[in-house]
């Protein structure tokens, strides 16, 4: 609704929206490119009335005519122009999870114990006069092929047990003094619950752990066993530097044949049958798969070390004697050090210098062409290697707050897709921003890798049931679960996913038709097959 007056060449708008709000507290605002719509900062954006969700402003007018269009938000010239998602900016998101390992999460003492009970879940806050404890909604998600998608939980949770994976979603604005409730109903007995569970804030003060506390049952006081959970505390982005116009881009739409992607630069020191000359990971590998190669993008690997640098390698460890027998993380050492090791070590194989291990993601951003995209997968330990690494691993959020800043200063225009092993680690890259997608990596099951224990990794389907849970923009995976497997690839695309593959196998030609064909979005494949790889899929896309 507007009213001109052209007298004063004043407008006055009235903006009214139809919307449902989903947790007490929350507000709508209008963003826009002009001061009383904050410039695009959502933090200065003008905020509407909850009670009727209408603003009024005035603004000088351009014209004493005001053209309004009345068609659906975010819908222009029949495309989709507005992101499909949010991002995190003053609150947190908190993920409970249940059986997300060989550990069971629930162990009753007493053998008359019910084994499958309704759990619900409810956040407290320690202080009493905390002014951000309001009724927090929370979400439930089992991952299969029925309950992938979120729903509000009931008023006696789900039904759980220790074969299911469960997961419970929240967000709030005060993390700091967050607790968990847990209710535990015995199907088909009293509607009071027969037990609870307390997680108190000092439990939950990391970014993920697992912790276990007891069931007290709620009549005689007593224990009735122990229950565990994992949890995760993604938190926004400190800098808030993101702006509204900064969506996520959906860079496999509309492809009229597969991304080629280098992996490792020009191919993995370690690839099948490889003539291996250039090492991996390192500017001039990037440089030739550029040049030589002409690759869409190139797929490398970030840690952040000692001196919270994000640094370009592969490995979590790294050797300091030719024997293999003393290694350190490279999170335990300093730009400095890694400098030093690059000029006194390296790989029997290597004819690059030594010197150019180790380049910075900043390094990479400032050197390569802006037109060269980055598929950037970010090593962060799941289950088995964290054993390993003695369980002390780097924070999540500081982590991926340093590699977000680096990009947001860096990247430009240029495209860029993020990817991770750890399920965790994607979630928190997606819920932090809404530029680049995050794509989720996965072995599945096959006779090359052996499975792992969380949940969400252990088979191709399942990945894509939390990608679409979490709203991830696909899955990449090991093509050998793929490989001949139509329905798996029609899944993945009918729950509109992007799908990309990895492996040996993607080092033979004769793979490449089948994936052309059947809608894979983008292939990672090694050095000297690169050059063939984009001959044939032109040719291919040509006939």
């Amino acid at each position: 609704m507007a009213v001109n007056d052209v007298k004063n060449n004043v407008v006055e708008v009235i903006f009214k929206l139809e919307y449902q709000s989903e947790n007490d507290g929350e507000q709508v605002i209008i963003c826009g490119n002009i001061p009383q719509f904050g410039c695009w900062q959502p933090v200065n954006a003008l905020k509407m009335s909850q009670s009727t969700w209408h603003q009024d402003i005035k603004r000088t007018a351009n014209s004493s005519t005001m053209v309004i269009d009345d068609g659906v938000f975010g819908v222009k010239d029949h495309e989709e122009k507005v992101t499909k998602k949010g991002w995190l900016t003053t609150e947190s998101y908190v993920n409970i999870y249940l059986n997300n390992s060989d550990k069971e999460s629930f162990i009753f003492w007493s053998k008359q114990a019910f084994t499958r009970p309704t759990i619900k879940i409810t956040p407290y806050y320690s202080q009493q006069n905390n002014p951000n404890n309001i009724d927090t909604k929370v979400y439930t998600k089992v991952l299969d092929e029925k309950d992938y998608v979120p729903k509000l939980q009931t008023d006696r949770g789900i039904l759980c047990h220790n074969k299911s994976f469960d997961v419970f979603t929240f967000k709030t604005l005060n993390v700091k003094d967050m607790g968990i409730k847990v209710e535990i109903y015995n199907p088909g007995a009293s509607t009071s619950p027969t037990a609870t569970a307390y997680f108190v804030p000092s439990h939950l003060s990391e970014s993920m752990a697992r912790v276990t506390t007891p069931m007290i049952c709620n009549t005689s006081d007593a224990p009735l066993g122990e229950l565990t959970i994992e949890y995760l505390v993604v938190k926004p982005l400190p800098s808030k530097k993101i702006t509204l116009p900064e969506v996520y881009i959906e860079c496999f739409k509309s492809l009229s044949m597969p991304l080629l992607i280098g992996h490792r630069g020009m191919g993995a020191h370690d690839a099948e049958n490889a003539d291996y000359l250039i090492e991996e990971n390192t500017m001039k590998a990037f440089h030739q798969a550029y040049a030589e190669a002409e690759v869409d993008m190139i797929e490398f690997d970030v840690q952040m070390n000692e001196d919270q640098e994000i640094v370009i390698y592969h490995d979590f460890n790294v050797c300091l004697h030719e024997s293999d027998k003393i290694k350190r993380p490279v999170k335990d050492l300093t730009t400095r050090q890694l400098q030093v090791f690059a000029k006194t070590h390296g790989t029997s194989k290597v004819v690059a210098k030594n010197d150019e291990l180790f380049p910075t993601l900043k390094q990479a951003l400032l050197d390569l062409p802006e037109e060269l995209g980055f598929n950037i997968e970010v090593k962060y330990p799941v289950d088995e290697e964290e054993e390993d690494l003695a369980l002390n691993y780097q924070d999540i959020n500081a982590f991926l707050d340093n590699l977000l800043e680096v990009i947001y200063n860096l990247a430009g225009n240029r495209k860029i897709i993020f990817s991770c092993f750890n399920p965790d680690v994607c979630i928190g890259l997606f819920m932090k921003q809404p530029l680049y997608p995050v794509m989720y990596l996965t072995c599945g099951i096959s006779d090359l890798y052996p499975p792992y224990k969380d949940f969400r990794c252990r088979e191709v389907e399942t990945a894509a049931y939390f990608a679409v849970s979490e709203g991830l923009n696909g899955v990449c995976s090991l093509f050998r679960p793929i490989d001949g497997n139509q329905d798996l690839i029609k899944l993945i695309k009918g729950l509109n996913l992007a799908i990309c593959t990895w492996g040996n196998d993607n080092n033979q030609l004769k793979y490449l038709r089948f994936q052309q064909n059947h809608g894979v979005d983008g292939i990672i494949c090694d050095h000297e097959k690169l050059q063939d790889h984009k001959k044939r899929m032109e040719r291919m896309t040509i006939a």
